[in-house]
Parts: C-alpha cells; sequence; structure tokens
C-alpha cells in the first residue's frame, strides 16, 4: 500500500471485505469449523478488524478528518465520557430490574467475559469511529457522516441476527434503534473529544454491563 495512494479505494476494498469474510464467518463457517465465540471475538476480530483499521488509519492519517498524532492520546476532553457513561449505566441497570424484577450477576461472568468485551469495543470502535466516522467526515457535514456510520454499524449485525434467529425481532421489537443511537452516542463522543479512547470506554462499559447481568 503507497503513502500517497488514494484512501477512497482502499477503504471501499476493506469495507467489502469486512463485510463479506464477517458474514461467511457469523452464517457458515463458525458453526462448520466450530469456531466458538471467545475465539471470533478476540482472536479473529483483532486479525481482522483491529490491526487493519489501525495500519489503514496510520497510513492514510493526513486524509482524515483525525489523525493519528490525537486520536489515540488522552485528553482533557475525555472526561465527558465518564457521566455518558452514568447515564448508559443507569439504564441498563434500571431496565435490567424491571425486565427480570432482580439484579444478578451472570454465573458465566469471569476474565474471558471482560477479554471478549474489551476486544470487542477496541476493534468495533477502531473500525467504525477511528477509521470508517473520521474518512467520511472529510467530505460530508458531522450529522450526515454520523447518520451514515451508523447506518454500516447497525449492518454488521445482520449477519448474527440472521444466524441467531432474531433479525426480524430486532426490528420488530425496535431493538435496532438502540444499536443506532449507541453508533451515535460513540460517534459525537469520539468527534468531542476526538480520541478513540473514549469511544472504546463507552462501548466498553455498555457491554460490560449488558455481560455482567
Amino acid at each position: 500500500m503507497r503513502a500517497n495512494s488514494k484512501p477512497g479505494t482502499v477503504l471501499v476494498m476493506y469495507t467489502i471485505i469486512l463485510y463479506s469474510f464477517w458474514s461467511l464467518l457469523e452464517l457458515y463457517l463458525k458453526t462448520k469449523i466450530g469456531i466458538d465465540e471467545f475465539t471470533k471475538e478476540v482472536y479473529i476480530k483483532c486479525v481482522v478488524w483491529l490491526v487493519p483499521a489501525i495500519l489503514i488509519h496510520f497510513n492514510f492519517s493526513d486524509d482524515m478528518f483525525i489523525k493519528k498524532e490525537e486520536m489515540y492520546l488522552l485528553n482533557k476532553k475525555c472526561w465527558i465520557a465518564v457521566p455518558m457513561m452514568l447515564l448508559l449505566a443507569i439504564y441498563i441497570i434500571i431496565n435490567e430490574y424491571l425486565v427480570n424484577g432482580k439484579l444478578e450477576i451472570n454465573e458465566s461472568f469471569g476474565i474471558n467475559t471482560v477479554v471478549e468485551v474489551l476486544s470487542i469495543a477496541a476493534g468495533e470502535e477502531m473500525v467504525f469511529r477511528g477509521l470508517f466516522l473520521s474518512a467520511i467526515l472529510r467530505d460530508k457535514k458531522k450529522y450526515l457522516s454520523v447518520f451514515i456510520n451508523s447506518l454500516l454499524f447497525l449492518a454488521i449485525h445482520f449477519p448474527v441476527w440472521i444466524q441467531s434467529g432474531t433479525f426480524i425481532s430486532a426490528f420488530t421489537s425496535g431493538g435496532f434503534i438502540t444499536v443506532l443511537l449507541l453508533s451515535c452516542i460513540f460517534s459525537f463522543a469520539f468527534i468531542k473529544t476526538k480520541s478513540i479512547w473514549t469511544a472504546v470506554f463507552l462501548h466498553f462499559g455498555w457491554d460490560f454491563l449488558l455481560f455482567i447481568f
């Protein structure tokens, strides 16, 4: 990959490869080969999501809305993630209590769960916020960029919903709206702070609470 080559072509190719491979993995390979969730979300996601996204962003940093010099740093604005996470936590806890009538730690929760959730957050945020959103923001207005990015984020969930038989219910129950709203929250936090760690922290916190109950 040449440093002076156009990022658009590389991004389109990577997007096609990512969605095609992940769909094939979720709908066929995972069952055929017997790949467990931990392997998929930690090892495979690192190779297919995290590493390529970082390499592409570093290579085309000058063409991105947020450059590598600031995206991987923590700054004072990142503290905005703390009150945002508290609000998300309150929502999850209240919803869990209303649905189940109690708060109970999941028996399967353990160190592997923490590693898996961290891998999911880092990989997905590096791709959708650090790479896709940062690239789209160069050419489009903020709200339109966030909307397009949220649709892309929603679409990557389709294969697992289809495989688990929850695709229709995800729409009839309004579950897809939660995915879109979360994507918007992560995106605006990322834009505000210009740090990938803000989005990773919020994503990790959300999934961590979902996994723990």
